[in-house]
């Protein structure tokens, strides 16, 4: 072909927020004659985004010689992304084009981020500095987790304006949502020297993202946005999505994409942490008592309100002002028919969580009471 018959070819794409799909069109025109980008050319692409995307710049181009097809650049994008959740999280969207002379092809990028890099080197900054004040050198990893959960939950507050997205918001402003939520989580379990991962999926209310975290070889999944009580109570922290298997998070969270698999009750692992590492027995047993593990006993189960009202009977002989049980019906508790129940009670009140390791529609029952004088 000589240089008067060349013809330009054009190849667009667009990629949008979190979801990262990917939208292209091929000029009609093929060349055959032009040989596609080699396996070398592939590998400097790749690299070249990498760097790109990591300096977090937001206009560039890459030239490669032979002809760039939408699925290297694809590709290319995909293989980033994928060594790399945080970075695939930082990108709010991006477009790009495929112009091609017959002989090079020339990538041109144009990137929109929910961190800049001066925003995303202050995430890597404090993460370390959190880290250096929560955690301790004694500390095992199962204790690493449990430390970086609760600052993430007592530090941070969904954003109901649902305008800030990134780690970035989260340290910074303390408002964040779900996405801010799963990639600060994932910035300071990775800095901890814990696997992590950010998962992309649906709840009710739509697109969400959490994490998954490895612990001695075993994954589990952790929503600290749903742990997060909405809206904020400050000092408070709840377990009902942590470290759960993807049987107790499809309860009400769904995702398509390959992820590995959570399969292992954190029940049972602690169970078996218990009985082999004596040193920090305390720390275990706090911490089944925090996800309320120790409530999936049958003597501290109820259904009914009537079960409730010995419950509560029970708490109030000892003193108390809360009795928090296992709850197992599907209905509410019906608040009028215990204040009949129990003409003693000058005010009532509860709240219902999820509760881990339960089985499907159990809650954590707390309820707060006050007894006539």
């Amino acid at each position: 072909m000589t240089a008067s018959k060349r013809k330009l070819r054009a190849i667009t794409g667009f990629l949008l927020s979190s979801a990262l799909l990917l939208a292209s069109s091929v000029w009609p025109y093929r060349d055959t004659a032009v040989a596609a980008v080699s396996a070398e050319e592939a590998t400097t692409l790749q690299s070249n985004l990498k760097q790109k995307l990591g300096a977090r710049s937001e206009s560039f181009s890459v030239v490669l010689k032979g002809k760039l097809a939408t699925a290297d650049v694809t590709k290319a994008f995909d293989n980033v992304f994928a060594a790399d959740d945080y970075l695939k999280y930082a990108i709010r969207s991006y477009r790009y084009t495929v112009s091609t002379n017959g002989t090079t092809s020339t990538l041109s990028v144009n990137m929109k981020y929910w961190e800049n890099a001066e925003q995303t080197a202050y995430v890597n900054t404090r993460s370390k500095q959190i880290l250096a004040s929560i955690v301790s050198k004694s500390m095992n990893a199962h204790q690493k987790v449990k430390a970086i959960h609760d600052w993430v939950l007592l530090h941070v507050a969904y954003d109901r304006s649902l305008v800030r997205h990134s780690a970035y918001d989260a340290l910074k402003n303390g408002l964040t949502v779900c996405q801010g939520y799963a990639s600060l989580t994932y910035r300071l379990l990775t800095d901890a020297g814990i696997p992590a991962r950010i998962v992309e999926g649906t709840v009710s209310t739509g697109a969400h993202t959490w994490n998954l975290v490895k612990l001695d070889g075993v994954w589990y999944q952790l929503d600290t946005t749903f742990d997060d009580p909405v809206p904020d109570v400050k000092g408070r922290t709840t377990y009902g999505y942590y470290l759960v298997t993807d049987s107790a998070l499809k309860k009400d969270h769904t995702w398509k994409s390959v992820y590995p698999q959570a399969v292992t009750s954190y029940k049972n692992t602690l169970d078996a942490l218990m009985a082999k590492d004596k040193t920090r027995t305390a720390f275990y047993e706090d911490l089944r008592e925090d996800m309320g593990l120790d409530y999936l006993d049958p003597s501290r189960t109820v259904s009914t309100v009537k079960e409730i009202a010995a419950k509560i009977r029970a708490a109030a002989a000892a003193g108390q002002t809360t009795a928090k049980m296992r709850y197992t019906s599907e209905a509410k508790p019906d608040l009028d028919a215990l204040l009949k129940l129990m003409p003693e009670l000058s005010s009532v009140s509860y709240t219902m969580e999820s509760l881990a390791g339960g089985e499907d529609g159990d809650s954590m029952l707390t309820v707060k009471f006050k007894l006539r004088q």
